[in-house]
């Protein structure tokens, strides 16, 4: 019998607790490789954290934490200044680099070496000068240089809009680096995988972000109720998220109250800046911070409110509010990515009819719920992760030539069609 697969993974922080999307993505997929491979995890911790470590193990995961010190501004601020005059992105890449992280990787490689590496996130990438000639795979959550831009474009500060902006150039160089010089890459969209193909990547793996079905099987989210509840998840540290939820704050929910007197906004993520956490004080408006568990509120929300107007890969947090049956409102933008009929799985609406399609949505919970029906069979047949994560085994295994042409048979998940604006009209 040959021995499994040897995969050194590398991610910027352990992907632990599952209340983020990048989380979500990398644990539920390294779980997948760690099914039929030995997988080495490597990532970069401020503070120990035991649960963070029995997590991984008990899905297989040799992990190996690196202690790295906790961020001050002065120190990032070096770190920022270091990469602009190195001409490299800060964000999303050199930000995460760490000395004692490639110590570690360089040891790993040199006392076991790997058949393939493995590097969750693009910035990852900047320890790929240490794989030789072994091959390795970037999962990409995002096209990174359109996100940053996005975000710029988006920015009230004309400094800051420029600095993004470059950060985007920035980080195309380093796409477009990664693409050429991987074994493969994995993309979350067919989008994103035309990027990637477009920049000169031999092989793009499509592995959409995904949902545990069966963690929401149970749950009934939606439906009528007298005080409904709006709901907004994501980090709320992220400039795009705090952009969403301000105008959910100061926009829609007021408009969404003149017909629906009694309707709340909750607002469920972590790290809530001192701006997000300020609009607990309108009325109507719960900021709850970090949840040990998101099923609870996806079950007592009535809608779930995506007004994105930045953003890259595809959005966890719809995927999981279709697999617990919960009305979903989104912008284009939000949806980019998902294989979605407009009226069929969800409402797509941009900023100037938001709240009257949230208002809609809450008024007529019948046909909220047959959409809700068809968003839930959406999830389970194309978006489960124990399905996804057998492409990214592909991926890996087929880097490393160590799979057999009947597992290349086996192992594919429907790809989901590219989303685009014009099925808002359909």
């Amino acid at each position: 019998m040959n021995r499994p697969l040897s995969v050194l993974a590398v991610t910027s922080q352990p992907p632990w607790p599952l209340d983020r999307g990048g989380h979500l993505r990398s644990f539920h997929l390294i779980r997948a490789l760690a099914g039929s491979c030995y997988v080495r995890l490597v990532a970069p911790t401020a503070s120990f954290d035991a649960e963070a470590c029995a997590a991984l193990t008990q899905v297989l995961v040799d992990f190996r934490p690196v202690a790295v010190p906790e961020r001050s501004a002065l120190r990032e601020g070096c770190r920022a200044a270091r990469a602009a005059f190195t001409f490299q992105p800060y964000v999303m890449y050199l930000r995460h680099r760490w000395h004692a992280v490639r110590q570690l990787l360089a040891r790993e490689a040199a006392a076991d070496p790997p058949d393939v590496w493995y590097f969750d996130h693009l910035d990852s990438f900047q320890y790929a000068d240490l794989c030789g000639s072994t091959p390795f795979v970037v999962d990409c959550h995002n096209v990174y240089s359109e996100l940053a831009g996005r975000t710029g474009d988006e920015s009230r500060g004309a400094l800051r809009r420029r600095y993004l902006q470059r950060e985007g150039r920035l980080l195309a160089r380093m796409e477009r680096r990664a693409a050429r010089t991987a074994r493969a890459i994995v993309a979350v969209s067919e989008r994103d995988a035309e990027h990637y193909s477009n920049l000169g990547a031999s092989r793009v793996y499509l592995a959409p972000n995904g949902v545990d079905t069966r963690a929401y099987a149970t749950l009934r989210g939606g439906g009528y109720s007298a005080e409904p509840i709006i709901l907004f998840v994501g980090t709320m540290s992220w400039p795009p998220n705090v952009s969403a939820v301000n105008f959910l704050a100061s926009v829609v929910l007021p408009a969404v109250r003149r017909r629906i007197p009694a309707a709340r906004l909750r607002i469920v993520g972590a790290d809530p800046t001192p701006e997000v956490q300020s609009l607990a004080a309108l009325p109507g408006v719960e900021v709850t911070g970090r949840v040990p568990h998101i099923a609870p509120y996806l079950r007592d929300a009535q809608v779930l409110a995506v007004p994105l107007e930045a953003g890259g890969g595809t959005r966890l947090k719809i995927i999981e509010a279709f697999a617990a049956g919960v009305p979903v409102v989104a912008t284009a933008v939000a949806a980019e990515g998902l294989a979605v009929i407009a009226d069929h799985h969800l409402s797509l609406a941009e900023r100037d009819h938001f709240a009257e399609s949230v208002t809609d949505v809450l008024l007529d919970p019948v046909r909220a719920a047959r959409r809700s029906a068809h968003a839930r069979k959406l999830a389970a047949q194309r978006y489960d992760w124990d399905a996804i994560g057998q492409v990214t085994y592909r991926a890996v295994a087929e880097s490393a030539e160590r799979i057999d042409r009947g597992d290349r048979n086996r192992v594919r998940v429907p790809a989901p069609a590219v989303f685009t604006p014009r099925s808002v009209q359909s």
